[in-house]
């Protein structure tokens, strides 16, 4: 990711509420406040009762609803983790913390979303998928987010660094690393996952010559 896309500011803030909704009054005032002290670029707080239009078109089921920045986060939020997430998107160092928190929680849609609009979140998910200490679900969801988007263009661009992770200490990186790479149906890749059988890991060994075997059937 480079330094400019790095370096956003003042990030822009959409609340969706309802009426009937006993969370959407508090939260309200919070980020009210928090833009009064300078935290957001602007805030936007529409009624959904109002405009359910605009609900269903960002596909949202339920109140209090957020987009800051990039990212959207669903449910009651307090006013420590708000400025948190405004901190967050104000950098998009926050990119990592937020696909970890909704993979954990199962929403894979809330990270794709995320891709669509920033692909360059590819790399924090390359990168997710060599943390120790990620959860099983965030492991999973990551999977299913490699596996997706393995053969497009945008992933194309993360190829370099799934190659560097081929040598990793992690046993368990270098064999995820060499299956995604499978994945993308690339064959310019079979020298770099050659080396893999004679990895010292037997499931890394055996992992490659399935990722070999796949690739020469494509």
């Amino acid at each position: 990711m480079t330094k400019e896309q790095k370096n956003i500011t003042s990030p822009t803030v959409l609340m969706l509420m309802g009426t009937q909704c006993t969370y959407c009054g508090p939260m309200m005032q919070m980020l009210t406040e928090l833009m009064k002290s300078g935290k957001m670029a602007s805030l936007r707080i529409i009624n959904i009762e109002k405009d359910p239009e605009l609900a269903a078109e960002l596909g949202v089921r339920g109140v209090p609803w957020l987009q800051i920045g990039p990212f959207e986060l669903a449910g009651s939020r307090s006013k420590k983790e708000l400025s948190l997430w405004l901190e967050r998107a104000s950098s998009f160092d926050g990119v990592t913390d937020y696909l970890e928190e909704v993979l954990a929680e199962g929403k894979i849609e809330y990270a794709n979303k995320l891709i669509q609009r920033y692909p360059q979140a590819l790399e924090n998910v390359i990168d997710l998928m060599a943390d120790p200490e990620a959860k099983i679900n965030v492991r999973l969801g990551v999977g299913v987010i490699i596996e997706d988007l393995a053969e497009s263009e945008q992933f194309k661009m993360m190829m370099p660094k799934l190659v560097d992770y081929l040598s990793s200490k992690d046993a368990r990186i270098r064999g995820d690393a060499c299956h995604y790479l499978s994945l993308t149906k690339d064959r310019s890749f079979i020298p770099e996952i050659e080396k893999l059988l004679s990895d010292e890991s037997e499931e890394v060994r055996e992992i490659a010559q399935d990722s070999l075997d796949e690739l020469a059937a494509d």
